[in-house]
């Protein structure tokens, strides 16, 4: 079976499962698993929300018996609204679990329902986008903030501070500005395939470790050729890119 169905059915797996648990309400597959199911790959893993009515979170939290459709041989709670987890075949996921009175509180893009109670129609509407999204001109200015306080950290020999700020702030500002369908909370992820154009900026602004002073020049081009640069700002990051 390929991944894409393994994943498919594991996912559908675990909504029976999930049916069978009281105090359960919705399970909800998020990214590729979920809206947009037309990119699993074979490098695609399970991505999941559960809603459970308020006063159950913990027991779903803290035994995981309903993750159980195949044998968990990993699993880590790197939050506390859930793990990260492995099964015994290499299938892969992530997931949180929230009370009906946390989603107000929450930033997530929409899912798709594997299973849902019926009462639950009553209680809450089904999830829908809830990240706050900007202007381009805003992401740009970011990046233009990113590119001058890396630059300073650079000149004070915080090589790598520097490049974090320079080389992957600035960079994810830039391709936020850009836009388009990708990923709400990771502009990096399939860049590449939804944005091909992208691939030459990257190469000029990702340039790796002691090269954030030539990826940021080659940054500032980018911006300058699509939002207008502050004359101040732009004169002091040339200032730092020339000292």
């Amino acid at each position: 079976m390929k991944r894409r169905d393994v994943l498919l059915d594991r996912m559908e797996r675990i909504g029976r499962s999930v049916a069978e648990h009281d105090g359960t309400l919705m399970l909800l597959a998020l990214g590729s698993i979920g809206q947009e199911t037309e990119r699993l790959d074979d490098y695609s893993d399970l991505d999941f929300f559960l809603i459970v009515e308020d006063g159950h979170k913990a027991r779903f939290i803290d035994r995981l018996d309903w993750l159980e459709v195949e044998p968990l041989h990993y699993q880590f709670q790197n939050t506390k609204d859930g793990h990260k987890i492995m099964y015994h075949d290499g299938i892969y996921g992530e997931f949180a679990v929230f009370e009906v009175h946390e989603l107000a509180t929450i930033a997530y893009t929409p899912g798709r329902v594997v299973w849902r109670r019926d009462e639950a129609l009553d209680v809450f509407a089904t999830p829908d986008l809830a990240i706050e999204r900007h202007a381009p001109s805003y992401y740009y200015e970011e990046a233009l903030t990113n590119l001058y306080v890396g630059l300073l950290r650079e000149r004070r020999g915080e090589t790598l501070a520097g490049f974090e700020l320079i080389q992957v702030a600035a960079v994810q500002n830039v391709l936020k500005a850009i836009g388009g369908q990708g990923d709400a909370f990771n502009p990096t992820r399939r860049v590449e395939s939804r944005h091909p154009q992208m691939i030459s900026f990257l190469l000029g602004g990702v340039l790796g470790y002691g090269r954030s002073g030539v990826a940021a020049s080659a940054i500032l081009r980018f911006i300058e050729e699509r939002h207008v640069v502050n004359t101040t700002i732009k004169r002091e990051i040339e200032r730092l890119l020339e000292t």
